[in-house]
């Protein structure tokens, strides 16, 4: 079913059934009006000067059942036709060209539409604009708007210039559009809108393929999109796409924009406000050759699945290293089943995701039962080819409904690295109604393809090791099952978290019934496979002002059968634990619990807190808490045991503060803690105690610290 119109397109698109009609106007050559069905242009109907054939028309329209060959001779490069009339061009037939591998340029100001039976069939690229002229070189112009004004020369095109500040729209419905291969397929105008509907889901679990009504086919080669919405220019280069005018609408609402072939090609879109909704961006190699780069960058960027999934996707499938995703923007927002990937099906390693955004990144995920699909950001390897880094940059980012931000390894090769840093505040909270936690990850687990749509964890698959997590944000807040995790589920390990902020803070536990012990709202590195096989654990460490940690929230981390990993905690002001946990624990078997080491802050408060480092037969990890004061309810706990083996030391450099004892107030007013007369809620939790942190200072962000 197709989703609704997304917003009214201008009288530009009438109805496909007009009359077709090709008429040159007579400003390059004779006035004619050409025969059809099939019209024949030739050079003699334009200009030649050098390599560059030019066309003047009056109008120009096709029919489902017509075409339009351009021919002439071989030593021309680029045939470049412009439309002077005042009207739209509606395009529902064939544009062809029989001049080997020259390019083709289509200009009309007044607005082009390609219906469901457009073709191109040329031998180079195309280009389709509704700019008012071409800039030739330094001093040349094919003027379209004002034909008098143009100076044609045999220079090569520069730039698409606009004279207007309402540019007229490009649009497609039901259009499929390709060009040859190594080949750019441009469209460069007003808003530019693609409309159609989804066809067919074919491929495994590793390689899904939709195939829309409307695309835009450029195999191993460059599609370039621009929207405008002032005067200026447009101009194309070798490795970028500049645009020196305001941006106008691109909504692509059910269609494709793929690069993919043996070596993936570029993609670049520019835009005002960019909305995806049910479409695939997509730049796969298949073979040898690296894949190219998806660069989008737009003041608006809205990724929505809302009946199927939108993917953003650079993979390589072969040898060659997967393409890079870029993403610029002032806000983005992606939500309902929307992703964006990259990975690495065979030995080639998976390409990067880097992602900007000055304003706010909101990020919200819906599990797609249907198409088994979850909204996310990930990079993930099967092979032995390495996954690719995912880059975030953000002036708030929020993470919720279960949106996931994950770099995975189910091979053998090493799982790519996340940085996320943060200007203002990181916000990770809520599940989807899948169970599906929202999160920044970094995992390695085995992966072992039953069919399409289903798969099973194999312990004995040889996997590479995990990424490693790196957070910087002002504020971190995890609620309600939001996690920074790395994971192993096999033989590889689990990655290092480096968490720097001014404050963290997390709350409340996910109450999954599956694996309960290890979602919960915090930080945690695991390995979770319960034989001798099993990885290890990765090491935290955390540097803040302030950490408050409440409601079973944890920094942790924990081995089903493996080492421990270790967790070192630097904090400036106060560590503030309400029923909240630090440990590092080992479930069985001989490896070593992690150890625990807090430094430097002004006081540590436990309020049923739990601080605990643990073994099964191996060495119990010992404890170093080190704070100016250190401040326990008799409820909370601090532990260094193994079950079997020798327990840990445990070492505080602290003094202790009595909380059976009355009102204490520490140096510089930092901390009231009280016990007062019982109330009704006191009697029956005779332990509660209220403490009042005031004082807060601001940390500086620096180099991340790391634990080799």
């Amino acid at each position: 079913m197709k989703s609704p119109p997304l917003l009214t397109i201008p009288l530009l698109i009438i109805s496909l059934s007009t009359n077709a009609e090709i008429t040159t106007d007579g400003s390059l050559g004779s006035h004619a009006n050409l025969p059809g069905p099939d019209y024949l242009i030739g050079a003699d109907l334009g200009s030649q000067l050098d390599g560059n054939l030019f066309h003047s028309f009056q109008d120009f329209n096709l029919n489902s059942s017509e075409s339009a060959t351009f021919s002439g001779p071989n030593s021309v490069s680029n045939i470049i036709s412009r439309v002077t009339g005042g009207n739209p061009s509606n395009i529902d037939g064939l544009i062809r060209s029989t001049i080997p591998n020259a390019d083709m340029y289509f200009l009309n100001p007044y607005g082009i539409m390609f219906g469901p039976n457009a073709q191109l069939d040329v031998q180079g690229s195309f280009h389709a604009s509704t700019a008012d002229y071409l800039r030739l070189g330094e001093n040349g112009r094919f003027d379209a708007r004002n034909p008098s004004d143009s100076i044609l020369t045999v220079a090569p095109i520069e730039s698409f210039g606009f004279l207007s500040d309402t540019p007229t729209t490009i649009a497609l419905q039901d259009s499929i559009l390709s060009v040859d291969e190594r080949k750019t397929l441009s469209l460069i105008g007003g808003d530019l809108n693609l409309n159609g509907e989804l066809l067919s889901i074919s491929g495994t679990i590793t390689t899904i393929n939709r195939e829309f009504t409307t695309q835009l086919i450029a195999p191993n080669g460059r599609i370039n999109l621009a929207s405008i919405a002032s005067k200026g220019e447009v101009i194309p280069t070798e490795s970028k796409l500049d645009v020196n005018a305001k941006t106008g609408d691109l909504i692509i609402d059910q269609g494709k924009i793929t690069t993919s072939a043996i070596g993936g090609g570029d993609i670049f879109i520019r835009s005002g406000q960019f909305k995806l909704m049910n479409g695939d961006i997509t730049a796969t190699t298949f073979g040898e050759q690296e894949g190219g780069t998806i660069d989008i960058r737009a003041d608006n960027i809205i990724l929505e699945g809302v009946e199927n999934y939108s993917d953003i996707s650079s993979n390589t499938l072969g040898a060659g290293r997967g393409g890079r995703i870029n993403l610029y923007a002032k806000q983005l927002d992606l939500s309902n089943g929307a992703t964006i990937t990259t990975g690495s099906a065979k030995t080639g390693d998976g390409g990067d995701i880097f992602i900007k955004v000055n304003g706010t990144f909101t990020f919200s995920g819906k599990f797609m039962f249907e198409t088994k699909v979850s909204s996310g950001i990930f990079a993930s390897t099967l092979d032995s080819g390495h996954g690719g880094n995912i880059e975030i940059e953000a002036n708030k980012l929020v993470i919720t409904e279960g949106a996931q931000i994950s770099s995975g390894t189910f091979g053998s090769g090493k799982g790519g690295n996340v940085f996320i840093k943060v200007k203002d505040i990181l916000t990770v909270s809520g599940k989807d109604r899948a169970n599906f936690m929202s999160g920044i990850y970094a995992s390695t687990q085995p992966l072992f393809i039953l069919d399409h749509s289903l798969f099973a964890i194999d312990p004995s698959y040889n996997t590479g090791d995990a990424g490693s997590i790196k957070v910087e944000a002002d504020k971190i807040i995890l609620s309600n099952g939001g996690k920074i995790s790395t994971t192993s589920l096999g033989l590889g390990n689990a990655g290092f978290i480096n968490v720097k902020t001014n404050e963290l803070i997390a709350t409340g536990k996910n109450f999954h019934e599956f694996f309960k012990e290890y979602f919960h709202s915090g930080i945690s590195s695991s390995s979770v496979v319960a034989n001798e096989i099993g990885g290890q654990a990765g090491n935290i460490i955390v540097q803040a002002d302030i950490i408050n940690l409440a409601n079973e929230a944890k920094i942790s981390t924990a081995a089903t059968n493996a080492g421990g990993g270790n967790i070192e905690i630097d904090a400036t002001n106060y560590i503030y634990l309400r029923d909240g946990k630090i440990t590092t624990s080992v479930k069985g078997g001989s490896g070593d619990g992690g150890n625990i080491t807090i430094e430097y802050p002004t006081f540590v408060v436990m309020d049923k807190g739990k601080i605990i480092a643990q073994a099964d037969e191996g060495r119990g990890g010992n404890i170093r808490i080190a704070a100016e004061q250190f401040i326990k309810s008799p409820d909370s706990l601090i532990s260094a045991s193994s079950k079997l083996g020798i327990d840990g030391e445990i070492n505080i450099d602290s003094p202790t503060v009595d909380m059976n004892a009355f009102i204490i107030v520490l140096s510089g007013g930092f901390v009231e803690a009280q016990l007062k007369q019982c109330t009704t809620e006191e009697i029956e939790n005779p332990n509660i105690f209220k403490v009042d942190l005031t004082r807060k200072k601001v940390l500086p962000f620096g180099k991340f610290r790391r634990l080799e």
